[in-house]
């Protein structure tokens, strides 16, 4: 299977720009229109805005896998893993491994079409960083499936996210795939499973194209790792520990939502940008608390930073948009990041040699984070002269958004790292999902 996998995915195409949401929509209807006999597409909801939500149906097994593009609309790498998936599920029936796929190419329209200006420019630091858009963790599709205990309790279900469930409790999938993509450093996965065949199944899975295992991932403060580049994906009940009573400010993930019907969930994370120093295992000679107090540096230099600017303006700021509840939202995570990792400071996590990994790791985060909230702050400001808005004050914030923006991505610019060709995201994407399929079935 594996060999014969191989060579499928050696022969993807190149491939040059991720779809946009009307390119994912047609084609859904280019596939259905090759292959009547064998794909259906139906609409299974609508988007806030008025978008319809379409799943393409292949083939005619008993059991079903599930497949999901856009879960976060700043990580596009999966409009074209659905695309190439359909092709391959229609071109080689011995894929489908016996089950019928659901493949949703884009669960989350409105927010990808406020990404879209970068979507052709893959590679380009600065479209991406000016474009960059990801939604409040209350807006995105992905988490904001009910989550009912009392600590961290969530239920404003989005109409994207009750489209979604409906579909999971229809078919009951064995595997739900939601598809997600990193910026910086090594390919890596989470899973609702522990099995350990799977695991290692999955970590072999990027050196096929030539991309490295992140080895280190800290992504979520006290991820369970299974091995090198797999962690066990944390419940929602985890991510909260410790948030008061009714203040959920997010619920539970798709995969725990799936986890009902005894799905399992695999998100293969793979980065834009890739470090070959993400799987380097050797030490460096320090010690991990060493390492986590120069992020927290990073980290809390650029939020206050990014906080000040925000407070210098806000008094004149007049529109609500959706680019403004991100900017809060992604301050919040900045101090939640810290938070979880100051937690680690004397702890045997935190007195254990540094690895090139983590020291990789912890140099690229501030990175990611920093220029997502300067970016962030850049369109909620020019939304506000886009529309009239040009008091002194908004004038002076943007331009020291803009310093601060600059500054931050000539910074990420002289990190050592490639673009991965796109070709390479999404068929390790492809290889995760139906190797992941095909052992399913086997066990």
């Amino acid at each position: 299977m594996t060999d014969a996998l191989r060579k499928v995915l050696d022969a993807l195409p190149e491939l040059g720009r991720y779809p946009t949401v009307d390119e994912s929509q047609a084609e859904l209807d280019e596939l259905a229109a090759r292959y009547p006999d064998l794909v259906t597409v139906r609409r299974i909801g609508t988007s806030r805005l008025g978008e319809p939500i379409r799943v393409a149906s292949i083939g005619a097994g008993e059991r079903d896998a599930l497949v999901l593009g856009g879960p976060h609309p700043n990580e596009p790498v999966g409009g074209l893993t659905v695309r190439e998936l359909g092709r391959l599920l229609c071109a080689e029936p011995w894929l489908r491994a016996g089950l019928r796929w659901q493949l949703v190419p884009c669960i989350d329209p409105d927010g990808a079409r406020l990404n879209e200006t970068w979507y052709g420019l893959p590679g380009d630091r600065d479209a991406y960083g000016r474009g960059f858009y990801r939604p409040a963790m209350d807006e995105q599709p992905e988490w904001t499936f009910p989550h009912l205990a009392e600590a961290g309790y969530f239920d404003r279900m989005l109409p994207e996210t009750v489209a979604l469930a409906r579909l999971i409790d229809e078919v009951r999938p064995v595997l739900l795939a939601s598809l997600h993509n990193a910026e910086y450093g090594g390919a890596f996965h989470y899973t609702t499973t522990t099995d350990p065949a799977l695991a290692e199944l999955l970590a072999a899975v990027p050196g096929w194209f030539g991309v490295p295992l992140q080895h280190s991932v800290y992504e979520v403060p006290g991820s369970v790792r299974l091995t090198p580049g797999v962690l066990r994906m944390p419940t929602v009940a985890e991510l909260t520990e410790g948030a008061p009573p009714g203040d959920g400010s997010f619920g539970a993930s798709s995969g725990e939502y799936a986890s009902r019907h005894g799905a399992v969930t695999v998100i293969t994370e793979v980065p834009m940008w890739a470090d070959p120093r993400a799987a380097d295992s050797l030490p460096t000679g320090r010690l991990m608390d060493e390492i986590v107090t120069g992020l927290l540096a990073e980290l809390t230099g650029a939020e206050e930073a990014v906080s000040g600017v925000l407070d210098s303006a806000r008094s004149a700021v007049r529109l609500d948009t959706p680019h403004q509840r991100a900017l809060t939202d992604v301050l919040t995570a900045m101090r939640r990041i810290s938070a979880g990792w100051r937690r680690m400071a004397g702890t045997a996590e935190g007195a254990r040699p540094a690895t090139v990994a983590d020291e990789s790791a912890f140099l690229a985060l501030p990175h990611t984070l920093r220029l997502r909230a300067a970016g962030t702050l850049l369109r909620v400001l020019d939304a506000e002269r886009a529309s009239g808005n040009v008091r002194p004050a908004i004038r002076a914030a943007h331009a020291r958004a803009e310093a601060l923006f600059t500054e931050w991505r000539a910074a990420a610019d002289r990190q050592p790292g490639t673009l991965i060709p796109l070709r390479a995201q999404a068929g390790i994407q492809l290889g995760s999902i139906l190797a992941t399929a095909a052992h399913l079935v086997r066990t």
